[in-house]
């Protein structure tokens, strides 16, 4: 592959980056070990397209990114190259150009390969250089259906037999022997390194009256990426179920398992869930990346004020901090942040997680077990015979819990741990309402920070926008904004938006807070009373971050309710 010599040369050359910026990754890459090439991705100098559009200077061929269009085209000339031919030399047929038959490869020199296709199609071959793991994920879309495709000619009729109810196996013996078969395999493969690619979340395996649809979560939001037919749904559902090592021949009952998968140089864990709903069993798997979740506090986007204020309460020996906001709002992740920040060799850290998603090296990680009598109370409770100073309490379900984590603060522990409300000014007024005394929240309570999680607009394609709409100017003191709009390209997946970003709420207890909880104020009275430079809102940074263009007055409004008093001047 490339030395870094000449990567570097040909990105300077092309304008890709500047000469500070690779003497900057250069450095990184001393320290990390890291290619050049991974360096300058993950410190966002490039992109993913452009380290490929490199290698494929270096084989003096074209790049093919293998997007929707190319595999629509694709469809056209499958039938010059079958599904075992191209899993056989990884390669994707393209189209047909002046008598010759483009293909897609990750290794243009492959002679071998060259040689049989110009004499099993009778074609001039051209070839276009793309990475191992897009090969994969194309093969699986394109070949991905019922059909043979050495019999491309195959009548409807005969379609319609091959999808009925009956094709589906119900022995045991006959389904355990399909989900090991090459073409299931290679099909969910290649939806889970498709998922990867994309930066996918969770992926859902919906069964439909005649299909199965296959849907993942990007950024927050589901979009379908293919259907899979009727004869297949059993396999592939099957197949998921016997990676993630649970009974296949279980199918009325729910059930959960996990498995790990390799993507490149990155380990991904994948949890398994199992529904049975009426069309068959929808299985939805989370995929938990590490490098999405063990980021530092500084990578999360947070405005100065909200980081500052969080490390000084997190700098305290003792006190309860929590983190607020819905499911999937990022509390865990934040938490991550905030114990790689505070752990050291003289501070004994102790978790309590439901469950441990990553390990922390350092750090003492315990999981509930409900089913063994091992609650969030229990556990807690023996935490604190262990001599702990920081204490990770994944989540405060119960008063039970909430009484022992406040008791915990008051007593010299630091107490880290999540609760669900709409606002950080609404945590006291909760635990109130699960029946913890006002006199206790007092005594252990010391900072509450709330977050959403919005879709970060996708550098490469944004483009500038005036917003004139009266009722969004006037959160803005009154006058036309310059903000940004989203595109889409290829970058993004022609989405406009690429990745997420948090919305932070700093709320720190002062003394009028505190005899205003002692008289069970609800948590408007609590945010109209804070004084100044104890509160930063999410509508603050929500509206700072529309006006940097990090992302969108669209999806800020999708995530909270912005009011006039929340407006932030011009």
């Amino acid at each position: 592959m490339y030395g870094v010599k000449r990567l570097g040369e040909w990105l300077l050359q092309k304008g890709k980056i500047t000469p500070e910026q690779l003497e900057e990754a250069l450095a990184m890459q001393r320290v990390s070990g890291k290619r050049l090439g991974e360096t300058l991705i993950e410190m966002g100098y490039i992109t993913h397209d452009d380290y490929y559009e490199a290698q494929a200077e270096q084989w003096e061929c074209p790049y093919e990114p293998l997007h929707e269009a190319s595999l629509a085209q694709a469809q056209r000339v499958r039938h010059w190259v079958g599904m075992g031919d191209a899993t056989r030399f990884m390669i994707v047929p393209l189209r047909e150009e002046n008598g010759a038959l483009w293909i897609a490869t990750a290794d243009p020199n492959n002679v071998e390969m060259l040689d049989y296709l110009r004499q099993t199609t009778g074609k001039v071959i051209r070839v276009a250089f793309s990475p191992t793991e897009r090969i994969v994920r194309a093969i699986a879309r394109l070949y991905s259906t019922h059909e043979d495709p050495e019999k491309p000619e195959e009548s409807a009729q005969e379609l319609e037999v091959s999808e009925s109810e009956s094709d589906i196996p119900e022995d045991v013996t006959q389904l355990g022997q399909i989900v090991h078969q090459a073409p299931v395999v290679r099909l969910v493969n290649g939806i889970l390194l498709e998922a990867v690619e994309r930066g996918a979340s969770d992926i859902h395996f919906e069964p439909l009256e005649h299909s199965m649809q296959v849907r993942l979560r990007i950024d927050g939001v589901l979009y379908v990426v293919r259907t899979v037919p009727r004869s297949l749904q059993a396999s592939v559902t099957a197949r998921v179920k016997l990676m993630a090592e649970m009974d296949i021949a279980e199918r009325r009952r729910p059930q959960d398992g996990r498995f790990t998968f390799k993507s490149g140089e990155r380990k991904i864990d994948a949890r398994v869930s199992s529904l049975p709903t009426v069309f068959g069993e929808r299985v939805v798997v989370r995929l938990l990346n590490r490098d999405n979740v063990l980021k530092t506090l500084d990578q999360l986007g947070m405005p100065p004020t909200v980081e500052q204020g969080l490390t000084q309460l997190a700098s305290k020996p003792w006190g309860m901090i929590l983190v607020t906001g819905p499911t999937g709002s990022g509390k865990s992740t934040t938490l991550y942040a905030l114990l790689q920040q505070i752990k050291s060799e003289r501070r004994n850290i102790l978790t309590c997680e439901d469950p441990v998603e990553f390990t922390i090296e350092g750090i003492g990680q315990s999981q509930v077990n409900e089913r063994a009598g091992l609650t969030f109370a229990s556990q807690l409770r023996a935490m604190l015979r262990q001599d702990p100073d920081v204490v990770l309490v994944g989540e405060i379900r119960d008063t039970e819990t909430a009484e022992i984590a406040c008791r915990a603060a008051m007593t010299g522990h630091l107490v880290l741990s999540t609760l669900h409300t709409n606002d950080s000014t609404s945590a006291p007024a909760r635990m109130m309402d699960m029946g913890i005394p006002p006199f206790l929240i007092n005594s252990a309570l010391i900072g509450v920070l709330a977050q959403r999680l919005v879709r970060r607009l996708c550098e490469r394609c944004k483009e500038p926008t005036t917003i004139t709409d009266p009722a969004i100017t006037a959160l803005f003191g009154g006058a036309p904004v310059d903000a940004y709009r989203a595109v889409g390209c290829s970058e993004c997946g022609n989405i406009g938006y690429k990745g997420r970003v948090g919305l932070y709420e700093l709320f720190v207890l002062s003394d009028p807070v505190r005899r205003l909880i002692a008289q069970n104020a609800g948590g408007d009275a609590i945010r109209a009373a804070a004084p100044q430079g104890t509160l930063y809102t999410i509508q603050h940074d929500a509206l700072q971050k529309v006006r940097d263009g990090v992302t969108t007055i669209e999806e800020v409004l999708s995530q909270i309710q912005i009011d006039q008093s929340a407006s932030l001047a011009a």
